[in-house]
């Protein structure tokens, strides 16, 4: 073959030794994506996630390939990435939006904030979670985001295509770091028994892939190598047959190994320690919320079996603390009290000490409760000291929200669920409350935090009781809302209720009375808007049995004292626990001395005035007096009687048990004419106004800083320092103004340069303080400011209005002294001052 035939053809065996390449990277692309989307499979577990993994992953190919061959930067490939994302984003990933397009531009939206939030939206769902929402955004970012990169590594000439395998590992890593804890069911065949089939079978097939293209890839190139080297007729020695043959079969050795090693150790490594993924380490603030309102609940204490089983037992001497704290809500939706989405969670040191106002406690969990609220007496001054096999994970989900009442364990239970279970124990070490109701009733009130348009029996109730805005108003509310109330804790008298029931006419005469549960607003709205018709049918100096009208408990009226705290002024929150023998005893709830039951548990509010501490308040209503029936209209007997009470039967529900009131006529809303014109005026006036502000803010800040620049250098103690300061004040004024001022040489002469006379004298009255043996006085400093204030006038009148402003305003000073070459001198006095020199610092350490 001549040398010309061997030229023609380098050219094309170049082109085919590219296009082999090529295909052999795209089919382990294709693999690597195929891989990917199985191991996301039990995350969804939906044939929409199958086919976001392919499509996308397709489309991120054919991307990569097409930067490539177009030689795009990496500027215009991002953007042609992004750009095909949001057009596949809707399509794929939330098909919902493809219905309308007011759809389609809310599920753009979510598509775009799914890059950024999907995330831990998939962390606080539990899986399968199929196509929720935009839960499928995560996957179409991995998937073609993931397979474009790997694309342009995969294709590029170099070393660098290796680090394809890294990311195509890392997309297969999304299903396993992002899904459950439990691994595939273990699969058996026969007597062999292989756990979790599924990633194992990923991790091979994801090894002998990525093995198999490495492999394939450096023979392609070697092969290619050889035959440029046969073109130029360079001869090269011919290899054995046998070391080849003998490489080949010790790979093959070593990958069967590889996979025989896995096979057989897998079931052994499943069994040492509990699988891990991210879902295990999610924020405690996420398990919170996805607890339901533990007030909702409250009467599951009353019901059945519950009402004597032991919740909690305490061991030790309480001392003063009256209460055992379940939880603290502080955050109402109109719907529940719940924990606020403000409150964060952190961890309290292991180790206090005991002392005045501090008892130590030992508290084992019974029957009765399991979930991740602690129960705890006061604030904790230090993390509980769990014991039992399962001390070790509570105290590592041990948590405390920073107001440090609420505290939880987020630990996995047995069973399922996470938190403590029957015979959980620790001890606690707590804080005795400080807050009294004495304090309370001192205080003075603060602003409504309440709508009242949201509440408006709420509040017509409270202003027909005619208290005085303060802490003692505020507790005769409370006192008459729980003597016109009536305890109940059910809807039927049924075989769930009669034990509470029994327990009630163990103590007084008590007749059932039906409550629905719930302390939505509707339902609040619903206690308040009995207790004001009462009191307008019977009259407000009625005897206090004609006045009783509202019926539920400490649900409903823990909700209630809350809310007129925040109508009032306070700060208010609704605590779930159960009182101690130093409480004040409340008929109705028992209290519990070491052992506290169902029966025991009782809902407070606690109120804070402003920079007071939080007191406590009881709610639970009376049960001696029965709600009085009066008729519109109705004579009232002169001397009423009490009568004998009798037993009363069980009252049918009615048809809807829903605590709305949709019927209620709505509110008349009544505004001025002109206020409805003048207020959208106002608004956009306040607005424009705003607007010029934020614009206006930066040229404000400089004239700030320029302002405390100069107040800084002319108040400073040391006279020298006010002197140089008086220098560096009249070079940065020269600066500004554009006045050229040499900066090699002496300050005179640079002062000279400036041909001005001011900075002549400056510049010798600074060096005369500086260099001289004696420290300047006090005279010289005020000489040299009295010099830079007459060249600053002089300046501002050799020049327009104008140009005054744009002095003041332009920042060349401030960037003057933060060039590379004031770099060492970056420290925050130098920056204020610039006034430190060598001389200076000198004479201070001789005169000290």
């Amino acid at each position: 073959m001549s040398g010309k035939e061997a030229a023609s053809r380098a050219p094309r065996r170049r082109t085919t030794t590219t296009r082999g390449l090529t295909l052999w990277a795209l089919g382990y692309l294709l693999v690597g994506v195929s891989l990917a989307t199985a191991a996301a499979w039990p995350v969804y577990e939906s044939p929409r996630a199958v086919i976001v993994g392919v499509v996308g992953g397709v489309a991120g190919i054919a991307l990569g390939l097409l930067v490539r061959l177009l030689r795009w930067g990496p500027l215009l490939g991002g953007l042609a990435a992004v750009g095909a994302y949001l057009v596949l984003a809707v399509p794929l990933a939330v098909p919902a939006g493809m219905s309308s397009a007011a759809a389609f531009l809310s599920a753009l939206r979510d598509a775009v904030l799914g890059v950024v939030v999907g995330w831990k939206q998939l962390l606080t769902l539990a899986p399968p979670l199929g196509e929720y929402q935009a839960v499928l955004v995560p996957l179409l970012v991995v998937s073609l985001f993931g397979a474009f990169l790997a694309t342009l590594l995969a294709l590029h000439p170099g070393r660098r295509a290796s680090g394809a395998v890294a990311v195509i590992t890392l997309m297969c890593a999304f299903g396993i770091a992002f899904g459950v804890s439990a691994p595939s069911t273990v699969l058996r065949v026969g007597a062999f028994a292989l756990p979790a089939p599924r990633e194992l079978a990923v991790g091979i097939a994801l090894f002998a892939a990525s093995l198999a293209w490495l492999i394939g890839r450096s023979r392609m190139q070697r092969a290619a190598a050889l035959r440029a080297v046969a073109v130029h007729s360079i001869a090269r020695r011919g290899a054995p047959v046998w070391p080849a043959v003998r490489r080949r079969m010790l790979a093959a050795v070593l990958i069967v190994a590889a996979v025989a090693a896995g096979v057989l150790v897998t079931p052994a490594a499943a069994t040492w320690s509990d699988r891990s993924v991210l879902r295990d380490g999610i924020e405690p603030m996420i398990v919170v919320r996805e607890q339901p309102s533990p007030l909702s609940s409250y009467r599951s204490w009353f019901s059945g079996d519950s009402l004597d089983a032991t919740v909690v037992q305490v061991d030790g001497d309480p001392g003063g603390i009256d209460r055992i704290r379940l939880v603290a809500l502080d955050a109402y939706d109109g719907q529940d009290f719940h924990v606020s989405g403000d409150t964060r969670f952190s961890r309290l040191p292991r180790t206090a000490t005991a002392g005045p106002g501090r008892a130590e406690l030992r508290i084992t969990i019974g029957d009765a409760y399991r979930g991740i609220w602690l129960p705890s007496p006061g604030t904790l001054v230090a993390a509980p000291r769990f014991s039992g096999a399962r001390g070790d994970a509570l105290a590592d989900g041990f948590h405390i929200g920073d107001d440090g009442d609420t505290a939880i364990t987020i630990a996995s239970a047995p069973g399922g669920g996470r938190g403590l279970v029957p015979g959980d124990g620790y001890t606690v070490l707590a804080e005795v409350p400080q807050g009294d109701a004495e304090d309370l009733a001192a205080a003075r009130s603060g602003q409504s935090t309440l709508d009242p348009e949201a509440y408006p029996e709420l509040t017509e109730w409270a202003q027909l009781q005619e208290q005085p805005r303060t802490g003692a108003g505020y507790l005769e509310l409370i006192d008459r809302l729980r003597s016109r109330g009536y305890l109940s804790h059910a809807l039927l008298q049924n075989d769930a209720a009669a034990g509470w029931i029994a327990a009630l006419e163990a103590q007084e005469a008590y007749s059932f009375a039906a409550s629905y549960a719930g302390h939505s607003a509707a339902r609040i709205e619903e206690l308040f808007s009995s207790l004001r018709e009462q009191e307008a049918k019977v009259g407000s100096d009625a005897s206090p049995q004609m006045l009783v009208s509202a019926v539920g408990d400490d649900e409903q009226f823990a909700t209630a004292a809350a809310l007129l705290a925040r109508h009032w002024g306070f700060e208010s929150r609704v605590v779930i626990g159960a009182r101690l023998p130093a409480a004040e005893e409340v008929p109705g709830i028992a209290q519990c001395t070491e052992v506290c039951t169902g029966a025991s548990m009782s809902a407070w509010v606690e109120v804070r005035p402003s920079g007071g501490e939080w007191v406590a308040v009881d709610v639970t209503p009376q049960f001696a007096l029965l709600p009085s029936t009066i008729t519109e209209g109705e004579q009232l007997p002169e001397h009423p009687t009490i009568p004998e009470q009798p037993r009363s039967e069980a009252l049918d529900p009615p048809q809807a048990q829903n605590d709305s009131r949709s019927d209620a006529a709505p509110l008349e809303q009544t505004a001025s004419p002109l206020l409805s014109q003048v207020l959208p005026v106002l608004r956009w006036v306040g607005i424009g106004a705003l607007v010029l502000l934020l614009l206006a803010l930066p040229l404000i800040t400089v004239l700030i800083a320029k302002r405390a620049r100069r107040r800084a250098r002319r108040t400073v103690d040391d006279p020298e320092l006010r002197l140089v300061g008086a220098w560096e004040e009249l070079a940065d004024l020269y600066v500004d103004n554009g006045v050229t001022m040499l900066g090699a040489g002496t300050r005179v002469q640079s002062a000279q340069s400036t041909r001005r006379p001011a900075a002549v004298a400056l510049a010798r009255i600074v060096d005369e303080g500086v260099f001289a043996p004696h420290p300047p006085a006090e005279a010289d400093a005020t000489t040299a400011w009295q010099l830079v204030d007459r060249e600053r006038a002089d300046l501002d009148g050799s020049v327009g209005r104008r140009q005054r402003l744009r002095a003041r305003l332009r920042m060349r000073s401030f960037l003057d002294r933060i060039r590379p070459h004031h770099a060492s001198a970056l420290s925050l006095r130098r920056l204020a001052l610039d006034t430190l020199t060598v001389a200076g610092a000198r004479r201070q350490e001789e005169d000290a």
